[in-house]
């Protein structure tokens, strides 16, 4: 009996392991590597945020993120079931709109622009590589069986809350854009080479009337122990004829959104990343007061945020970053569009409501 259950054991360890595993994904080839050693930006085997990253541990706020955080429910989390416009395939129309978008919580989007349909940081479980871990706080309004024909996916970076192996593979017809290195990763979960397109900062895709444009983020990339900034993280600019749109990706506050604000905008719209401060990692998120004054060196008027209300990922009560960011935008030329997840908008034009607020938090 003793050694059943022993052997039942090291069956559900081994399980467990290569679950972990396979969710790593590839690292990019020494021969990729060696074509991102003349990159500025590529130094000593890795990409370099162009903002040095610094951590005060002694210093986190409302506690400490530890394994015990990681696999229990937060104490942040919402207590009753968050609102949300549940969607299926016929929930779009069959030809993508000119301009619409459909906020799906934390980072995943979809943009209808110039009748093509974008997916960005498309993610539908939890945040880790392992089930039970850093859980979501409730479903997502879509499942991934019922989205919509996808013309391309678009990913900033390769955290566990931005790319999603199981999501990947069940849109492997699309065309992926995402940054240098995670083609590999990719490439390993069953996605044609031909269907993905890796960009670094300031490099350009084109096709079908849309260009769109990496740039850079203060952040860092990993997706296992080993392979801390093999891969790139990109922020995007998405134009097409009459809109030009900023998507920040992940990023800490720096000199770097006004140049692309300067270079690149100004925005009919910025979706920018508003939950994931600390001050025990004051720089690879962008704290409330920033997200508005990144806003206005980007040169918009409408804000989108993204990044909350899904994951406790910093401690934060869960409505507290959006709280922040609408007082910090009072009395500024801003727009702070909130829909619900899974509510379409067009942007700049539909009027959202402040959601949260109406629900016992």
């Amino acid at each position: 009996m003793l050694a059943y259950v022993l052997g039942a054991l090291l069956v559900l360890i081994g399980l467990i392991v290569w679950h972990i595993w396979n969710n790593f994904g590839e690292n990019p080839s020494v021969q990729e590597e060696r074509k991102y050693a003349k990159l500025s930006y590529y130094k000593n085997g890795q990409f370099q945020s162009p903002k040095l990253l610094y951590y005060d541990f002694s210093n986190v706020r409302n506690g400490k993120i530890g394994i015990a955080h990681m696999l229990i429910k937060s104490k942040f989390a919402p207590k009753h079931k968050l609102p949300k416009v549940m969607l299926d395939r016929s929930s779009f129309p069959e030809i993508p709109e000119d301009y619409a978008l459909y906020w799906l919580g934390h980072s995943t989007i979809i943009l209808e622009l110039n009748g093509k349909r974008l997916l960005f940081d498309p993610v539908f479980d939890n945040a880790a590589p392992i089930p039970l871990a850093i859980v979501r706080y409730g479903e997502a309004p879509i499942k991934r069986k019922d989205l919509p024909i996808v013309d391309y996916v678009v990913i900033t970076h390769n955290h566990y809350d931005h790319l999603e192996k199981k999501t990947v593979q069940a849109i492997k017809e699309s065309h992926f854009i995402v940054p240098l290195g995670i083609g590999a990763a990719l490439r390993g979960w069953g996605i044609d080479k031909d269907c993905i397109t890796e960009l670094g900062w300031d490099e350009i895709f084109e096709k079908d009337g849309l260009t769109i444009i990496a740039a850079e983020g203060v952040h860092y990339s990993h997706r296992s122990p080993w392979n801390r900034n093999k891969t790139l993280w990109n922020s995007y600019i998405v134009r097409t004829i009459g809109k030009n749109i900023f998507l920040s990706g992940d990023t800490g506050y720096g000199s770097h959104l006004a140049r692309i604000g300067t270079q690149y905008g100004p925005f009919d719209m910025v979706a920018l990343e508003i939950d994931g401060w600390n001050t025990g990692w004051p720089n690879n998120h962008l704290f409330p007061h920033e997200v508005v004054q990144a806003a206005q060196e980007l040169g918009t008027k409408n804000i989108l945020p993204i990044h909350w209300a899904v994951f406790d990922l910093a401690l934060h009560p869960w409505h507290e970053s959006i709280d922040m960011v609408l007082e910090e935008a009072q009395g500024k030329d801003l727009n702070v569009m909130t829909p619900q997840m899974g509510e379409r908008i067009v942007p700049g034009i539909t009027p959202t409501k402040h959601w949260w607020k109406l629900i016992k938090k």
